[in-house]
């Protein structure tokens, strides 16, 4: 089967996934929720999902500029929107995109690939903490000010395990711990040499693995300018919690702040489901999370579900392809201009 039957393949299971969903939502009420819904508020949270790209825009900026790679902002957004299409037509979920862009900056930049790969992946991990920070809040506000459920307590456990493994990892990337872990399982294990034409690809990866956690090492060497960065991440989540807020209000839900942050950091593990950007799956995954901490029914959290990710996927994808076909276009070395 060729790539290009693989992928209509997956894209043909997201939408029977989609159209299975509105349909056991019940599909009439559905289509009035959504059809009856407030056009404004629609149009606020697309513009909180397009303030989101701009703020993940400036983190990958900063992190270019934390391992010295030279790109302006504005070829910053376009590598970061051109990334966002990538995801979204890979089957790999969230991620899928960020190896190709960092070939694509290595090959129109000075920036190595495992340099542009470090930068792209840094700006990854920063992204995702801020769902952490937001998902933790949330369960501290209802562990002291309300009453703790079961399903809540059972959540408790696995974000306080999250929590504590992407700090383990931050600084295990960012502060030289993986490097030096690495370097010290290299001196008692060492890959089985005598492959014949393979041997050199695997000195190769191993030379480039080592330099991209050299690269990353060089992050954490700038700590105030790391916090800041991680800081504007949290900014960027905001504009996602803002488009779920929006969304429950033009389907006539009043939200509530807490809850916004527990639906939005739990809505961000959905983004690893194996299909293209996710779609099908998150949109259930999501729904599902609307049903059981808002009081509504099937069809308009399905509404909301689907308002929301007009509103932080579209705009992505949409701007992601222009970016994607211009950056194609771009000359090597044409990306510092």
């Amino acid at each position: 089967m060729s790539n290009r039957s693989r992928q209509l393949l997956w894209f043909l299971l997201s939408t029977v996934i989609l159209a299975g969903l509105v349909y056991v939502s019940n599909y009439r009420e559905f289509a009035d929720v959504l059809l009856g819904s407030n056009v404004g508020y629609v149009a606020l949270a697309v513009a909180c999902g397009c303030f989101t790209l701009l703020m993940w825009s400036a983190v990958w900026h900063l992190f270019f500029g934390l391992l010295d790679i030279d790109i302006p902002f504005r070829q910053s957004a376009r590598l970061l929107l051109a990334g966002t299409f990538l995801n979204a037509v890979t089957p790999l979920g969230r991620f899928g995109g960020e190896p190709f862009i960092a070939q694509m900056i290595a090959s129109r930049s000075d920036a190595t690939f495992s340099q542009a790969l470090s930068s792209v992946s840094s700006s990854d991990l920063s992204n995702s903490m801020p769902f952490l920070t937001f998902g933790t809040v949330a369960l501290l506000y209802i562990a002291i000010f309300g009453t703790v459920r079961s399903i809540v307590a059972d959540i408790a456990v696995w974000v306080a395990i999250l929590v504590v493994a992407a700090l383990v990892t931050i600084y295990l990337l960012w502060f030289g711990g993986m490097e030096s872990l690495v370097r010290s399982l290299g001196q008692f294990v060492t890959i089985e040499r005598g492959l014949g034409r393979l041997d050199p690809y695997i000195e190769s990866m191993r030379e480039k693995g080592q330099e991209m956690l050299w690269r990353m090492r060089e992050v954490g060497d700038q700590p105030r300018k790391v916090l800041f960065t991680m800081g504007v991440s949290h900014v960027a989540v905001l504009g996602h919690i803002g488009a779920v807020y929006f969304a429950l209000l033009s389907v006539g839900v009043e939200p509530v702040a807490h809850t916004l942050f527990l639906v939005v950091a739990l809505s961000a593990f959905l983004t690893f489901s194996p299909t293209p950007g996710s779609m099908g799956t998150f949109e259930a995954g999501f729904a599902g999370l609307v049903v059981a901490f808002f009081p509504v029914s099937a069809a308009t959290a399905t509404s909301v579900a689907i308002i929301y990710r007009v509103a932080t996927y579209l705009p992505g994808v949409i701007l992601g392809y222009i970016s994607f076909v211009s950056i194609g276009s771009v000359e090597t070395g044409d990306l510092s201009s």
